[in-house]
């Protein structure tokens, strides 16, 4: 977010935009609370670099049915869907797969269904202003850009407006477990474990760590610092 930082310093005699742009500063925060991996496929989706493309689709319904043969394993690329350019994720607590919409480059900035957030949207043109034409500040402000996008379109917007106003806590625990057996038949079914999020198993809290490479998951216990 080096970009968002380097604005934020052109544009300190405009306090209101500088705290406009705290979100998109924040961001690379609140993705690594397991969203990690779905993120990268978003952006490499959007980028067009590293994905496969799973194919067309008239509608969902017949998404949905070519997934049901093609789940083992869990495929991963770029799918279209009655028209749609998506990227194929996965929810983080049940697993579910998730068509996350792809923006075109000339509405990156203007994601649809975002209400009262237009200072926000407004802050990034500002930014854009002030960084000028430099091709690693812009792609830094299209980054984060984007990263707001994946979360709308990933169904996180409540969570996000709950992780800014909290930046001094822990985010809460993505879901709970009564036994650590529970909690590890969750992590082995899983198609893409949230890597970095954190779950509750009685009274301890743990962290799931995924390496997708290599298909290895544990839950990991990290002392507290007190």
């Amino acid at each position: 977010m080096g970009a968002i930082r380097k604005a934020q310093e052109h544009l300190g005699a405009s306090p209101v935009v500088v705290e406009a742009l705290l979100p998109a500063l924040n961001v690379s925060y609140f993705l690594l609370d397991g969203h990690r991996h779905n993120f990268e496929d978003y952006l490499a989706a959007f980028r067009g670099t590293a994905l496969p493309d799973l194919g067309a689709f008239s509608n969902r319904e017949e998404f949905d049915a070519w997934l049901k043969t093609h789940f083992a394993p869990p495929p991963t690329g770029i799918v279209h869907v009655a028209g749609e350019r998506c990227a194929l994720g996965y929810a983080r607590a049940s697993g579910q797969p998730l068509l996350l919409r792809l923006p075109s480059v000339e509405d990156l900035r203007r994601p649809d269904g975002v209400e009262k957030k237009e200072q926000l949207w407004l802050a990034l043109d500002k930014a854009q202003a002030v960084l000028g034409s430099s091709p690693e500040d812009l792609e830094g402000l299209h980054s984060a850009a984007l990263a707001l996008h994946f979360i709308h379109e990933a169904g996180c917007a409540r969570d996000f407006a709950r992780f800014l106003t909290h930046l001094d806590e822990p985010l809460p625990p993505l879901c709970s477990f009564a036994t650590r057996d529970e909690a590890e038949a969750w992590l082995r079914n899983h198609p893409r474990p949230p890597n970095g999020a954190t779950v509750q198993v009685g009274e301890e809290v743990l962290t799931v760590g995924y390496q997708r490479e290599r298909d290895q998951r544990v839950l990991v216990h990290f002392p507290s610092a007190r």
